[in-house]
């Protein structure tokens, strides 16, 4: 069973709105709707510079229309509750959000007591009842990962354990009988797909649905529910203030400590900074405030790379560059300078009908490479059972000499030495120029491209403009 047919079954069988009167204006508008029909705002965080390239990635997956926040760095589409599994495989983003509400202008008052005071009492006027429930969702779809990870770890022990005992009945087959007869019994069948294997029990079941179904009954003014939230289970919470501005009256750290403590009072939740289950996220942006509650408990870049070096890229920062060049099937894309390999490694998980080259001057960088594309196999293979493979290869180069015939390769992508804990900015201005020329003559002609990344800009621009 698929993330998303588990949502959806999850979905199907709670009632979320039973003893709530939902706030949000898409059930204003649809009272009848079920929570399968729930429309919410997700916010992700993703590299600065990259945020048309995640907005693309969004419509393509998804067939959502992201908004580009006014903080650089953030993107807001709208999804249905049952693709929420969907949004946790986009590549692009590095944390994920749901908005509990939007406020394009809002109007903080002049001094830092009356504008702390109205954030504390926006908190009872905020639709938290969708929101919630779709962090609950995310939770339950978390558990049963995690639920499948054991489960799939314990058949794999389990058919190596009857492999094992295969063997032994084989050798012991050998000593007694004919030697025609020695492989009779050795047969191993592969062994099924882990999804389909590890299905949630009535158990899973009946934890989703208590998570997703609200336990109170006693309705504010607002109509939300004050004790609808996890009432049975008192949950530990933080609050996230992200600022950027200088028209506040206010600090960072006021702000979270002010409107945490109205959520505390609102929730009857227990603050605890660092063991905590829900993070509420307070970002303000000038006159722009976004109320969200996180969605992932650590950055979706820690991916793939398993050996680090001194200048290691996040892996959605190489799929947004891979993705800038419009890789077309049987390319050959190369990253000449590609330290720990997350460019290539990337490329091979997402475009496997391309062909990859990782390759490097510094032998240590070529061997975590090396490791870090074996360790990209054996997760596969311990994933699909069966004998990985990917189209990636890994080599240790001169960048200024590489040993490709002219006019050969279609893509070029590379992290460029910025010159600070490689390198330097001096030595720069000596390999920039030598190593830009040499990606000109590998590149195939009128239709190769290259997306280079450099802090180096000086540098950059005058080599380039030579």
């Amino acid at each position: 069973m698929s993330g998303v047919e588990d949502a959806a079954a999850v979905l199907s069988e709670v009632n979320i709105g039973d003893s709530c009167k939902p706030l949000d204006e898409h059930r204003e508008a649809n009272p009848d709707a079920t929570p399968k029909d729930i429309v919410v705002t997700i916010g992700a965080t993703v590299p600065t510079g990259f945020e048309l390239t995640a907005a693309d990635e969004v419509q393509e997956k998804l067939a959502s229309k992201s908004t580009i926040s006014k903080d650089r760095g953030k993107i807001y589409f709208e999804i249905p509750v049952t693709s929420l599994p969907k949004v946790h495989q986009l590549r692009s983003v590095d944390n994920l959000f749901v908005v509990v509400k939007e406020f394009k202008d809002y109007q903080f008052k002049e001094t830092k007591e009356e504008a702390l005071k109205d954030l504390e009492d926006l908190v009872k006027k905020l639709p938290w009842t969708d929101p919630l429930d779709v962090w609950r969702l995310n939770t339950s779809l978390k558990k049963r990962k995690t639920r499948r990870k054991k489960g799939s770890q314990t058949n794999a022990k389990k058919e190596k354990q009857e492999d094992d005992g295969s063997r032994e009945q084989a050798v012991d087959k050998k000593m007694h009988e004919p030697v025609e007869n020695v492989f009779e019994d050795t047969d191993v069948q592969d062994p099924e797909n882990t999804d389909e294997i590890v299905q949630p029990g009535d158990d899973e079941l009946s934890d989703s649905k208590e998570e997703l179904t609200s336990n109170g009954e006693s309705k504010n003014g607002s109509g939300d529910c004050k004790k609808c939230e996890m009432k049975a289970e008192t949950l530990k919470f933080r609050v996230t203030c992200n600022r950027a501005g200088d028209n506040h009256s206010f600090k960072s750290n006021e702000a979270a400590r002010d409107f945490g403590g109205a959520v505390q009072d609102f929730f009857q939740w227990k603050a605890d900074m660092t063991n905590f289950d829900v993070e509420v996220l307070l970002n303000i942006h000038n006159n722009e405030v976004v109320v969200g509650i996180a969605l992932t408990e650590e950055s979706l870049h820690r991916r793939n790379i398993t050996h680090f070096g001194p200048t290691t890229l996040r892996s959605t920062l190489a799929y947004g560059m891979l993705r800038l060049c419009d890789l077309q099937p049987a390319d050959i894309i190369i990253d000449p300078m590609c330290g720990t390999g997350a460019i290539p490694i990337e490329g091979a998980t997402e475009w496997p009908n391309c062909y990859h080259m990782a390759g490097d001057n510094n032998p240590q960088a070529v061997k975590r490479t090396a490791n870090n594309i074996a360790s990209l196999l054996k997760q596969i293979q311990s994933k699909e059972s069966t004998p990985a493979g990917k189209p990636i290869d890994s080599i240790q180069w001169d960048i200024c000499s590489l040993p490709l015939r002219t006019g050969s390769v279609d893509v070029i992508v590379t992290d460029m030495p910025f010159g600070k804990r490689i390198g330097s900015k001096k030595k720069n201005w000596d390999l920039y120029p030598s190593c830009l020329m040499e990606m000109g003559r590998i590149c195939r002609p009128r239709t190769g491209r290259a997306v280079l990344l450099t802090q180096d800009r000086k540098c950059f621009a005058k080599v380039g403009s030579g």
